[in-house]
């Protein structure tokens, strides 16, 4: 799913000739519902579109301006690189969601995945190692169609620290789409052209996938 962030900024921004005015590039959260409520109106009703895409917009644009004044104090921040490093760090210690399917181990514990049910159904958590093997199955139990849901892993005792995939399955083995890495970034790093890398624990993810940035915790 492509992000309705990169489709919706150059179309809800104005464009502008006079060089002297600056615009504004962001989207606020009351812009967001406008979207929001706009696609749902005018989906075509044959072919509805996927209620996992709308869960996944959602997640990434909660708490939009936190995510946008980190962004901006990064962009602003860019020489040298230790003043980048100092504004990274402000990503230290929140939670944030990124999309993809894998979870972290460290030191027993692992990041969450956030997913969204397709339909009232029962759901099965299942976890493969880094080999493709399966370790863990984990019933999720009867869900409701459409609710944004958290799983998160308790490794067992064999479980070693590194990352490990996450599917969601129905009733009939059909796996979920959407799925989100959640955690709480515990360091960053800088590379060598300039991009952030967020570490949640033995997973790492690039800062320009983050779609959601939440507050301060002191669960690192």
């Amino acid at each position: 799913m492509s992000s309705i962030l990169d489709t919706t900024t150059s179309t809800a921004a104005p464009t502008n000739s006079n060089p002297a005015v600056a615009v504004p590039q962001t989207l606020t959260a009351n812009d967001f519902m406008r979207i929001l409520v706009a696609e749902f109106r005018n989906q075509d009703p044959t072919a509805p579109t996927d209620p996992t895409q709308y869960a996944s917009q959602m997640v990434q644009f909660s708490n939009l301006g936190q995510l946008q004044s980190i962004n901006q104090n990064l962009q602003s921040n860019q020489n040298p690189q230790s003043t980048l490093m100092q504004a990274a760090s402000a990503f230290i210690g929140r939670e944030v969601v990124a999309p993809g399917n894998l979870v972290g181990v460290q030191n027993d514990k692992a990041s969450a995945i956030a997913y969204a049910p397709t339909a009232n159904d029962a759901y099965t958590a299942l976890v493969y190692n880094s080999t493709g093997v399966q370790v863990d199955q984990v019933s999720l139990g009867v869900l409701t169609s459409d609710s944004l849901q958290t799983f998160t892993w308790k490794p067992p005792s064999s479980a070693s620290d590194g990352q490990y995939q996450v599917k969601i399955v129905n009733s009939k083995n059909v796996a979920l789409g959407g799925l989100l890495e959640q955690g709480i970034v515990q360091s960053v790093d800088l590379t060598t052209n300039g991009g952030i890398l967020l570490n949640l624990g033995n997973l790492i993810i690039p800062a320009s996938s983050v779609g959601r940035v939440a507050q301060p915790t002191s669960q690192i």
